[in-house]
C-alpha cells in the first residue's frame, strides 16, 4: 500500500509531467534542426511538384513533413529522452525540490517513481514508432516520390541484380514493388557443387500461389558442359522453379530490415532456408522487441547521472558536462551495437540486450547510491 501513493502522488505526477515536457522540448529542437536540413534540399522539389500538379504547396508539404517527422522522432527519441530528463533533473535539484520533499518525509526513491511513468509513456510511443508508424511513414514517402527514401527505394525495375537462394544464383532485373517479379533472368543451378548443374534463361519469372515455387516464361537452357563453349542455348518449355525465395524479398530488396513492415519482416525471418541478410532481419525484430524498454533505461540513467553531478546543493558544472557527454556516448553506443548485429558480427540478442542491460545496471547503481 505504501508504494501506491509514491506512484500516484501529486508530486510524482508533477515530476513526470516535467520530465516529459523536457523530452518534448529537446525533441522539438532536434526536429526543427532536422527539418531545416531536410527542406534545404527537398523544398524546391515539393514546390515544383505543386506547380506541376496545380495544387497548393501545403497539400504536399504538410504530409511530407508529417512523414519525415515520424522517421526523425524515431531516430532522436533516445537522445531526447536522455537530455530532457537530464536537464529537468538538474533544474529540479537546483530548485531544491528534492530537499523540500525530503523535509516533508519523502524518501529519495520516491522521486524516481516519476520515471516509471516516463518509461511507460515513452516506451509505448517508441514501440509504436519502431513497429508501425516509422515503416508506414517510410513507404508513404516512397509512394509520393519525395525525399531521400523515394530515391533510395523506388518502386521500379533494378537492372542486373544478383540473388542467391540455396544452391541457385540468379542474375536478373527485379521489380521492387507489390507485384514483384523478375525479367531477363539467368539462373545458375548448383553453385555449391564442384560444377554447375545447368544454366537457364527466362524472359520472366513470376511468383505462384505455392510458396517457394516460381513460374518461368520464355525459357532457354544451356546443357551442362556447353555453357562456356559458345554453343547457342536451346529452347525449353515453360515450367516452375523451386527457389528459396519469397516475393517480399524482391519487394524489399536491399532495404534495411528496420524499415520493413511487420508482415514482410516476419515472413522473411520465417523462411526455412535463412536468406543472406538474416542477421539484419533478426536484428530488426529484436529492435522492436526491446523498444518498450529503451526510453525507460535511458531516463533512469540520465536521472542517476544528474544526481551524481551535485555536491550537496552545489551543482558541479564540469561534472555535469562530462556526464552529458557520457550520455550522448551511450546513445551512440546503442546504435553501434545495432550495426554490429545487422552485420552479423554479434547475434541479434547480444547486440540489442548488451547496451540495454549495461545501461540499466549503471542506472540502478547510481540510483542506489543516490538513495
Amino acid at each position: 500500500m505504501r508504494g501506491r501513493p509514491a506512484v500516484f502522488a501529486l508530486a510524482t505526477r508533477r515530476a513526470a509531467a516535467e520530465y516529459l515536457a523536457g523530452v518534448l522540448l529537446i525533441l522539438f529542437i532536434l526536429l526543427m534542426i532536422a527539418y531545416t536540413i531536410d527542406l534545404a534540399g527537398n523544398f524546391p522539389k515539393l514546390r515544383t511538384a505543386a506547380q506541376r500538379q496545380g495544387v497548393f504547396l501545403p497539400t504536399l508539404l504538410f504530409p511530407y513533413l508529417g512523414q519525415r517527422g515520424v522517421d526523425i522522432v524515431t531516430r532522436m527519441l533516445p537522445m531526447a529522452t536522455f537530455f530532457g530528463v537530464f536537464l529537468i533533473e538538474i533544474f529540479r535539484r537546483m530548485r531544491l525540490e528534492s530537499v523540500m520533499l525530503a523535509a516533508a518525509g519523502a524518501t529519495p526513491a520516491r522521486g524516481f517513481a516519476a520515471l516509471l511513468w516516463v518509461a511507460l509513456v515513452l516506451g509505448s510511443v517508441h514501440w509504436a514508432l519502431e513497429t508501425r508508424w516509422r515503416p508506414a511513414a517510410i513507404w508513404a514517402q516512397v509512394e509520393t516520390g519525395f525525399g531521400s527514401y523515394a530515391q533510395r527505394f523506388p518502386r521500379t525495375w533494378r537492372d542486373n541484380t544478383w540473388l542467391v537462394a540455396g544452391d541457385t544464383a540468379i542474375r536478373a532485373d527485379i521489380l521492387r514493388d507489390s507485384d514483384a517479379q523478375m525479367r531477363n533472368a539467368v539462373i545458375f543451378h548448383g553453385i555449391r557443387d564442384d560444377q554447375l548443374q545447368a544454366i537457364d534463361g527466362a524472359a520472366r519469372i513470376l511468383p505462384t500461389a505455392t510458396p517457394l515455387v516460381w513460374q518461368m516464361e520464355g525459357v532457354t537452357r544451356w546443357e551442362p558442359g556447353n555453357a562456356g563453349t559458345g554453343a547457342a542455348p536451346l529452347s525449353a518449355p515453360d515450367g516452375t522453379l523451386d527457389l528459396a525465395l519469397i516475393p517480399e524479398q524482391l519487394q524489399y530488396h536491399d532495404v534495411p530490415g528496420f524499415y520493413l513492415p511487420n508482415g514482410p519482416l516476419h515472413a522473411i525471418a520465417a523462411m526455412p532456408d535463412p536468406p543472406e541478410n538474416i542477421a539484419d532481419i533478426e536484428t530488426a525484430i529484436w529492435r522492436r522487441r526491446v523498444a518498450w524498454f529503451l526510453p525507460g533505461v535511458v531516463a533512469l540513467l540520465a536521472a542517476g547521472l544528474a544526481h551524481l553531478g551535485f555536491e550537496g546543493r552545489r551543482v558541479l558544472i564540469p561534472h555535469q558536462i562530462a556526464f552529458a557527454a557520457a550520455g550522448y556516448g551511450y546513445t551512440a553506443a546503442i546504435k553501434t551495437f545495432w550495426s554490429l548485429g545487422e552485420l552479423g558480427t554479434l547475434s541479434a540478442p547480444v547486440a540489442l540486450l548488451t547496451p540495454l542491460l549495461a545501461g540499466l545496471a549503471v542506472a540502478v547503481l547510481l540510483i542506489r547510491r543516490a538513495t
